[in-house]
């Protein structure tokens, strides 16, 4: 399973698939506090999906580090 940090917070990562070729991966800081980061890419394959919208987020500076 999929892990990302916001400075030293572990959050949660979720991969469901949308229509189609779709996923929605969505990281999900604890206590809600903060909305979900969420990014819907097409692929076939769902690890790959998962690196890549986590990839997308940390480029995006939304958070420090994940591990797929």
């Amino acid at each position: 399973m999929a892990r990302a940090f916001i400075g030293t917070v572990e959050c949660r990562v979720t991969v469901d698939k949308d229509l189609g070729d779709s996923w929605a991966v969505a990281v999900i800081p604890p206590g809600q506090v903060n909305p979900p980061l969420v990014v819907k890419l097409q692929g076939v394959d769902k690890e790959k999906v998962t690196k890549g919208a986590l990839e997308i987020l940390q480029k995006q500076g939304k958070i420090d580090r994940f591990e797929a």
